[in-house]
C-alpha cells in the first residue's frame, strides 16, 4: 500500500462493526475501504475513472465480496437498489494523486498536455470546452466560486482568456498557464485556477449536493456516513447538509465539531493538512 489514507483510524472508528454493506463512493487508492473490508459482508467501490477501477481489481482480487461500479457517487441510489441499504458510506473527496502524474490528463500545471481534466473519459465536456466555449460571466463565476478570487481579478482573467482564444484556440495546459502568468499569477494561484476548472469540468460540487440529497433514502435505519473534504467549498456544502439533517428527528452528528488530522499525521503526510472529516448517523428505528 503506497498510498497513505488520510485520517484512517478516525474513519475506521466511525464505521460500525458487522455491516451488511459498505459503499466507498470514491475508490481512488482504496486505502480506507481496504481496511474496512473486514467489517462488512459486502463492499462496493465506485469510481468515475475506469483505469483506477482496473488497477484496483488487479491488485485486490484476493479480497472477497467486492463489487466495482464505474459511476459517480451522485448515482448511489442505482447501486443501492441492486443490493440492500448501506450501513456505512464513505466519500474521500481528495483527488487521486496519480492523476497529477499522468502527463496527458491535464490535471497538472507541470506537464504540457491537452486541456482535459476529466475523471471519466467517457464524459463529453472537458476543460478544453470550458476554456474555449464558456462566456466571460461563466468563467468569472468559476474563478470566484471555486478559486475565491475577487470579482475584479476574476473578470480580468476571464477577459484575457477570451481575448486570447479569439486569436487561436487554447489547447494545452501550458497555453493556459502562459495566459495566467501574463496576468501576474504565481504558481500557487495558477494551481488554484486549475483546481477550479477541474471542479467545474467534473461537476464536483453539484455531484456532492445531489449525493447529500439522496443520502437518507439509500441507507439503513442505523446508517453512518463519513465524508472527508479538502476544499472549503466542499466542507461548507457537507456541513450545511449534515446540520439540516441533524435538525430533523432521527439524525445526529457523530462529532459536533469537524475532525482534523493530528499534527503527527500532517508531519508524515502533508497532503492531509487541509482534510476535514464529518460524520452523521441516522438513529431512527425502522
Amino acid at each position: 500500500m503506497l498510498h497513505v489514507p488520510v485520517m484512517l483510524q478516525e474513519v475506521i472508528n466511525s464505521c460500525p462493526d458487522n455491516c451488511n454493506l459498505i459503499i466507498d463512493g470514491t475508490l481512488w487508492h482504496w486505502g480506507h475501504s481496504f481496511h474496512l473490508s473486514s467489517k462488512t459482508k459486502k463492499l462496493i467501490w465506485m469510481d468515475l475513472d475506469s483505469d483506477m477501477l482496473l488497477v484496483a481489481q488487479k491488485n485486490l482480487e484476493h479480497i472477497p465480496n467486492i463489487t466495482y461500479f464505474h459511476d459517480s457517487y451522485a448515482n448511489i441510489e442505482f447501486v443501492s437498489s441492486k443490493y440492500w441499504k448501506a450501513d456505512f458510506v464513505l466519500l474521500d473527496l481528495w483527488v487521486n494523486m496519480d492523476h497529477f502524474k499522468i502527463w496527458d490528463r491535464g490535471f497538472s500545471i507541470n506537464y504540457d498536455s491537452p486541456l482535459d481534466m476529466r475523471f471519466n473519459q467517457d464524459q463529453n465536456i472537458s476543460a478544453y470546452d470550458i476554456i474555449n466555449r464558456y462566456t466571460s460571466p461563466q468563467l468569472e463565476k468559476i474563478f470566484i466560486d471555486y478559486a475565491d478570487f475577487t470579482s475584479s481579478k476574476a473578470k480580468e482573467l476571464a477577459d484575457k482568456i477570451i481575448q486570447t482564444r479569439k486569436a487561436s484556440e487554447i489547447k494545452t495546459t501550458f497555453d493556459l498557464k502562459r495566459i495566467l502568468w501574463g496576468c501576474w499569477l504565481g504558481k500557487s494561484a495558477i494551481t488554484v485556477i486549475f483546481q477550479s476548472i477541474r471542479i467545474q469540468t467534473n461537476n464536483e460540487i453539484q455531484n456532492l449536493q445531489i449525493f447529500l440529497k439522496k443520502l437518507p433514502d439509500i441507507l439503513s435505519p442505523l446508517w453512518i456516513c463519513s465524508i472527508i473534504t479538502f476544499h472549503s467549498i466542499e466542507d461548507r456544502v457537507v456541513k450545511k447538509a449534515f446540520h439540516e439533517l441533524a435538525s430533523t428527528k432521527g439524525f445526529e452528528l457523530i462529532n459536533k465539531k469537524v475532525i482534523k488530522p493530528t499534527y503527527q499525521e500532517i508531519a508524515k503526510n502533508k497532503a492531509s493538512r487541509s482534510a476535514q472529516l464529518r460524520s452523521i448517523r441516522h438513529s431512527k428505528q425502522s
